[in-house]
């Protein structure tokens, strides 16, 4: 897509390193190796997933029966996750805009009072110890729901195993928002199993291949001129992020704005349109201070209506016009799922590169850490 801001090597011109050696020296726990491996997880994923489903009783009129087991026929979805364990259910909801069942994702303590035992709950925690999922599942447990859960470990593994709930274990060891391939495909997978999907495979597939090619292209040894994950980091660095999608891109920019929180460390913001442009559009340049400050990232998907297309446009005009700089990003693939995550591996390569012109290791969470510590009634270590 054309931009309308001129490249930026860096907040003061200068150039600086982002080659292999720069990335490897403050990238110690590898997490752009996390990043190019996305494609083995979608399959590996999507495969040990759909094997132990294979395995897991579908139950009439709801999740009674002798042994928990998923509803036959579910008449809505819910995923239950926080943060890096709750994305991966966004975007696959997002690429499954022709379910014929209401869907949500539940980021809380709280279970919505209309979800039943006839529901499709999926609870998402790759630590098995998020608290908030936690409470969720025990109040689906409450209503008869017979939760599929997804966990490395911890108390969400422990309560599936006791109550012999459906589980998929998923490789321990990572940070959460790095096992995306591993947390997002189990949702996929008891969707085309509860019979609310179909095609998975071959989408699958396409998945697969479109995240290799990212890898390849946005690989630390790629220069600038050819990489277009760092060419968007130099353009981000030392402003906050503004990152804008609409309908199956609007979880691809909440995927950005975290992204760029816990990989960069920096502020960034998300918004969906068409709201955004029944309010936010009010704040761009106000006092000269967001122009400064701000980048706009607009993620286009390419078989947007056309209605919607054009509301792309005149947005990105209208940021322009207020003296914001704006860029305009494209998904790549054929099925919803490809173009999806098309654009998450640009953003998330575009955050670790932001991490590395920052001079940041993007691996350590600590602030998010010593939260969950007080929030425990831990004693900070700090």
């Amino acid at each position: 897509m054309e931009r309308v801001v001129p490249e930026r090597k860096s907040v003061d011109g200068a150039v600086t390193d982002l080659g292999p050696a720069r990335v490897a020296e403050l990238d110690v726990s590898d997490m752009l190796g996390a990043m190019a491996g996305l494609a083995a997880q979608v399959r590996d994923g999507y495969a040990a997933a759909r094997r132990t489903l294979s395995k897991t009783a579908l139950a009439d009129g709801g999740a009674g029966g002798a042994a928990p087991a998923l509803p036959a026929r579910p008449t809505g979805v819910a995923a239950l996750g926080m943060g890096g364990s709750a994305i991966g259910a966004d975007l696959v909801v997002a690429a499954s805009a022709h379910l014929s069942v209401p869907s949500v994702v539940v980021r809380g303590y709280d279970l919505p009072a209309w979800v039943g035992p006839d529901w499709l709950v999926v609870a998402v925690s790759y630590s098995g110890e998020t608290e908030e999922t936690l409470a969720a599942t025990s109040a689906a447990l409450g209503r008869g729901c017979a939760p599929l859960c997804v966990a490395s470990g911890g108390r969400l593994a422990a309560l599936a195993a006791e109550r012999r709930l459906p589980t998929i274990a998923v490789p321990p060891g990572l940070q959460p928002r790095a096992a995306l391939g591993r947390l997002a495909m189990p949702l996929l997978a008891a969707l085309e199993r509860t019979g609310l999907v179909s095609g998975c495979e071959e989408d699958v597939a396409e998945v697969s291949g479109v995240l290799d090619e990212a890898a390849a292209g946005y690989a630390a040894d790629v220069t600038d001129e050819l990489n277009p994950a760092k060419a968007v980091a130099r353009r981000l660095q030392g402003r906050v992020a503004l990152v804008y999608g609409a309908g199956p891109t609007a979880p691809v920019a909440r995927r950005w704005k975290t992204q760029i929180n816990e990989n960069a460390k920096a502020p960034a913001f998300f918004a969906e349109l068409p709201e955004l442009d029944h309010n936010e559009v009010e704040s761009w340049g106000a006092g000269g201070r967001l122009s400064q400050s701000s980048h706009v990232v607009l993620l286009e998907d390419v078989q947007a209506s056309e209605r919607i297309r054009r509301r792309f446009a005149v947005t990105a005009d209208e940021i322009a016009g207020r003296g914001l700089s704006v860029e305009r990003l494209e998904t790549r693939g054929v099925s919803p799922l490809a173009r999806v995550f098309s654009l998450v591996a640009l953003g998330d390569h575009a955050s670790l590169y932001l991490a590395v012109l920052e001079g940041i290791d993007p691996t350590p969470v600590d602030a998010i850490q010593r939260l969950k510590r007080r929030l425990a009634g831990e004693p900070d270590a700090s």
